[in-house]
């Protein structure tokens, strides 16, 4: 099985040196997305991913940043002819938030579209991937995923502040894809925002025994060294997210 992990879109709320969140998880010829943010799929273009090809989209909660790219996909799946029925889930503000733009008519669809409510005990599987939801600890209803593909485990967080449901979701993956929004230099206001800094990732890193931290939903005021080093201090095996990053499972 031809596992990758594409990182489409690494930043934090607003687009100014990075690219707004989105993961493309692709494997052999199947796409699935995690928060398909602003301009996502420009960038699935450039890495030569088709939206014809995506079996799923999961999204984490209902902020902007993590799915206002979505109805410009969709549109761009009906322009391409997809006739295929597209999964999409995501809690329950973000479900009504999207039935509202389809019975507008604002997107318009050339194929059926199933919404799935994600709730604590949600589970897809399917196969080539398993996906289970877990909350986390955010300003609105948030959920992050613990992913099998073949015998590796991944988790994303989405965005939150520290939460030991990571942990104990997340023990011995191989791979904690962690919101690191702030370093440490802001850590009041980081969990004020029900954010986390590098540092608090690399501490959940840590406790949960993952085998590699990637560090991901990055301020743009922060560059790339700084938010490495507050993670490095806790936690060795850590890599800053770029947009761009492919990861092979």
């Amino acid at each position: 099985m031809n596992a990758r992990i594409f990182f489409l879109g690494t930043g934090a709320a607003m687009p100014i040196t990075r690219s707004l969140p989105c993961i493309a998880l692709r494997v052999d010829s199947d796409i699935y997305l995690l928060d398909p943010g602003e301009g996502c799929q420009a960038r699935m273009f450039k890495q030569g991913l088709s939206p014809i090809k995506v079996k799923a989209v999961f999204v984490t909660h209902a902020h902007g940043d993590h799915y206002f790219g979505l109805p410009g996909l969709l549109q761009s799946m009906t322009l391409s002819n997809r006739k295929e029925q597209l999964l999409v889930a995501g809690p329950q503000m973000f479900i009504e938030s999207l039935s509202q733009m389809l019975k507008s008519g604002w997107i318009k669809l050339g194929f059926k579209l199933e919404l799935s409510m994600i709730t604590p005990d949600y589970r897809y599987v399917d196969s080539k991937i398993e996906l289970k939801a877990f909350p986390v600890n955010h300003s609105i209803e948030s959920y992050g995923f613990h992913i099998t593909i073949a015998k590796k485990t991944l988790c994303y967080t989405g965005d939150t502040s520290p939460s030991d449901t990571i942990v104990e979701n997340c023990r011995n993956t191989d791979i904690l894809i962690h919101e690191s929004t702030f370093t440490s230099q802001y850590e009041k206001e980081a969990h004020e925002q029900k954010h986390s800094t590098a540092a608090d990732a690399a501490k959940a890193a840590s406790a949960a025994g993952a085998k590699m931290l990637i560090l991901f939903h990055i301020s743009a005021r922060h560059g790339e060294e700084e938010v490495f080093f507050d993670a490095f201090r806790f936690f060795k095996n850590t890599i800053v997210a770029r947009d761009g990053m492919i990861i092979c499972l």
